[in-house]
């Protein structure tokens, strides 16, 4: 039988997970977490992890850094994860894919009037995928947006432009760990409270990838809709990634409980 929450449902904080702190939570509690988290203006960075998120946490210890410093928060995103908590007999509560997840916060929030600015995915994708958002949520504020295909050397001027916005919440689509990495570089130089890596949520937002049919994310099988979309691109993440994490939760499993044994 599955770890119960506490009564009103809320979280069981710092699973961890490949030595990942995850703050299991309901929906509402996530909101409550990061709306606290703009309120505070401290920068933080907001990660939606998933099975691939873990993987490269696993293979990349400067991005493993990133995900537990105490300046992350790390919420679950997909079956796999909820299925690695099962295994650790805890609840997984709400699930945050990030590209559901965002607009549904925007939609909660709107009356807030919170600033958002998007940086990231291709030229033009940006400015496509705000204008998406801003429907889906009247309310927010598009603040602004750059696409992601920017040199290094031009990194000062796009951090001025954010800051010069002034926003309350930073959408970073560079893919992981790329937009991790990123902003955990540059948090100490940015205004944003919030910082959020979205991955492919602009191209989503913006129409050039479809998502899958209302069956199939009920079915929770976007992944396999994702891998027949784009295949050349994820059939690593899936095909081999997927059994990677399976072997690795079943490792970390046997090691707690060979280490919880009675001498």
């Amino acid at each position: 039988m599955l770890k119960s929450m506490t009564n009103k449902g809320e979280d069981i904080n710092a699973v961890k997970i490949f030595s990942v702190p995850f703050t299991i939570c309901n929906f509402a509690d996530g909101i409550r977490r990061i709306e606290k988290i703009i309120a505070d203006r401290k920068p933080h960075l907001l990660v939606l992890a998933n099975t691939h998120t873990l993987n490269l946490a696993y293979e990349i210890s400067e991005f493993k850094e990133v995900l537990t410093g105490e300046k992350s928060l790390v919420l679950r995103d997909g079956i796999g994860i909820a299925w690695a908590l099962k295994k650790r007999d805890i609840s997984p509560l709400h699930n945050f894919v990030g590209t559901t997840f965002i607009p549904e916060f925007c939609k909660a929030t709107s009356h807030r009037g919170y600033r958002v600015y998007l940086l990231g995915a291709r030229p033009g994708i940006a400015e496509l995928a705000a204008k998406k958002l801003s429907s889906l949520a009247p309310g927010i504020v598009i603040a602004g947006f750059h696409h992601g295909y920017f040199p290094e050397g031009q990194t000062a001027e796009i951090i001025s432009r954010i800051n010069d916005s002034v926003p309350h919440i930073l959408l970073v689509a560079m893919g992981n760990p790329k937009q991790e990495l990123w902003i955990a570089k540059n948090l100490h130089r940015l205004n944003a409270p919030l910082c959020i890596g979205v991955g492919g949520m602009f191209d989503y937002l913006s129409g050039l990838v479809p998502r899958a049919p209302g069956w199939m994310l009920q079915a929770r099988m976007e992944w396999v809709f994702r891998l027949l979309i784009e295949p050349r691109r994820l059939w690593k993440r899936y095909i081999i990634g997927n059994p990677k994490f399976i072997m690795r939760v079943y490792r970390e499993c046997l090691g707690k409980n060979h280490n919880n044994k009675p001498g």
